[in-house]
């Protein structure tokens, strides 16, 4: 195989249901061909490659939650000694590559073989884990050496992203999108559950270069199960200059603007990630350590929570498989997530653990719909020379989470942790409101 693809001529190209068909007529493992069609939570399943997506997905996701979780401890704990500001500028630093390389990273997409691009990506977030264990465990880790590995972690991330969304439509038929992007979302919310569960006891009983080095080495199992995906050619592009990229580019944000459906949801993400997902990378761990003081098993326990309810509103949204009124659903469980954050906030005053815990499973069955029905969406609505560069427009969506965690930090710091996740989530359920209430059109995103 070509280490740029393996394309025919655009003309040549597969449609989405052959490129799906085309995907199942390899059965040298044994696994038989099946027609498409059947329905339930799991109908996804039934296509192999989607199954070792899958399976990749659930080696990525787990060792991506542990460092989640070991990655801010490590910065509070006494070897570095940071701070809530060092917590928000590290987070931020991890999307700051998606601001240059999003620009790219969807053109890259589009142009190359996106198995190639993942395969890549994987492997360098794989090495970039053992060589972040490696400092740890020889006691010469600092500061600077973890804005270093989340720098470069999201470089790898902006490529990882568009190419592996953008590969879904090719492997799974149409009617069956929404239930494949639910299926990898509840993939991600359970490893959360496990991964945030066995960093914070691990990092707590072996300690942090030990919970690294299992990461990376967990991290190879999505470089091994991406090897074994075959997919169905992409039309070819002659010329891949810098200039064409940027024409590329542009013509996919002319196109994501001129699609309404495509437009709006980006409108919706762009409030969600800058408001919203500062409470993961920000507030959960200072909620932990200094608000409901439960330590780093708990502040596990607290991302394994969210990642519960994550899967229950995954597996809700693959049992629907939403087709209609997604634009009404979406602006619902985003006006929720932000609602739960408010209260689950408020909750922390009493000072009883049980109630706030519980409340964070709230969280996460709003939260995770929303990611969900936001790629399906946009995965629906773009053509299939264009669905690279609209992921990498959600993707740009994503680094603005630079901005929020950044404020984030800062707003802690400044006012308190409880103070803080309340603006946030209010800022939320208002920028939901406003957008409901002044384009009518988002409502009718079927």
């Amino acid at each position: 195989m070509s280490l740029f693809g393996r394309g025919k001529d655009k003309e040549d190209a597969p449609s989405e249901s052959e490129g799906a068909a085309s995907a199942l007529e390899d059965t040298e493992d044994g696994i038989s061909p099946v027609k498409p069609g059947k329905g339930g939570v799991f109908a996804s399943f039934q296509y192999r490659d989607f199954r070792y997506l899958w399976l990749g997905q659930i080696s990525q996701a787990l060792a991506l939650w542990m460092e989640q979780i070991a990655r801010p401890l490590l910065i509070l704990s006494p070897i570095i000694n940071g701070s809530a500001v060092h917590l928000g500028l590290v987070f931020a630093v991890r999307t700051a590559p998606q601001l240059g390389m999003g620009i790219f990273s969807g053109v890259i997409a589009d142009w190359y073989d996106r198995r190639t691009i993942l395969l890549v990506a994987k492997t360098g977030s794989a090495t970039l884990n053992f060589a972040l264990a490696a400092l740890v465990l020889t006691g010469q880790i600092e500061l600077w050496h973890i804005y270093a590995h989340a720098f470069t972690k999201g470089a790898f991330n902006s490529l990882d992203q568009p190419a592996r969304q953008s590969m879904i439509p090719s492997i799974v038929p149409r009617e069956q999108l929404t239930n494949a992007v639910a299926l990898n979302s509840a993939t991600m919310n359970t490893m959360r559950i496990v991964g945030a569960a066995m960093a914070g006891v691990l990092v707590k009983y072996i300690g942090f270069g030990e919970t690294f080095l299992l990461t990376a080495i967990i991290f190879t199992g999505a470089v091994f199960f991406t090897y074994k995906l075959s997919l169905p050619p992409q039309a070819k592009v002659e010329n891949k200059s810098v200039r064409n990229a940027l024409i590329s580019f542009k013509e996919g944000v002319r196109y994501g603007w001129s699609t309404p459906s495509i437009r709006w949801v980006i409108g919706l993400a762009m409030i969600y990630f800058i408001f919203g997902m500062s409470y993961m990378q920000v507030f959960a761990p200072l909620f932990a350590k200094e608000i409901l003081k439960i330590g780093e098993d708990g502040f596990g326990l607290m991302l394994s929570l969210t990642g519960l309810g994550g899967v229950v509103g995954a597996m809700t949204l693959a049992a629907l498989n939403l087709r209609t009124n997604r634009g009404l659903v979406l602006m619902f469980v985003m006006a929720g997530f932000g609602t739960m954050l408010i209260i689950f906030s408020l909750s922390t005053y009493l000072e009883v653990i049980p109630l706030s815990l519980a409340l964070i499973i709230l969280v996460g069955m709003f939260q995770t719909p929303f990611n969900t029905l936001t790629n399906s969406v946009l995965l629906d609505s773009a053509s299939a020379d264009m669905r690279g560069r609209v992921m990498a427009l959600i993707s740009l969506d994503r680094s603005v989470i630079t901005i929020g965690a950044t404020a984030a930090g800062f707003t802690a710091a400044g006012i308190g942790v409880q103070h803080a996740q309340i603006i946030f989530g209010a800022i939320v359920v208002l920028g939901v409101f406003v957008i409901a209430t002044t384009f009518p059109v988002v409502r009718r995103i079927q």
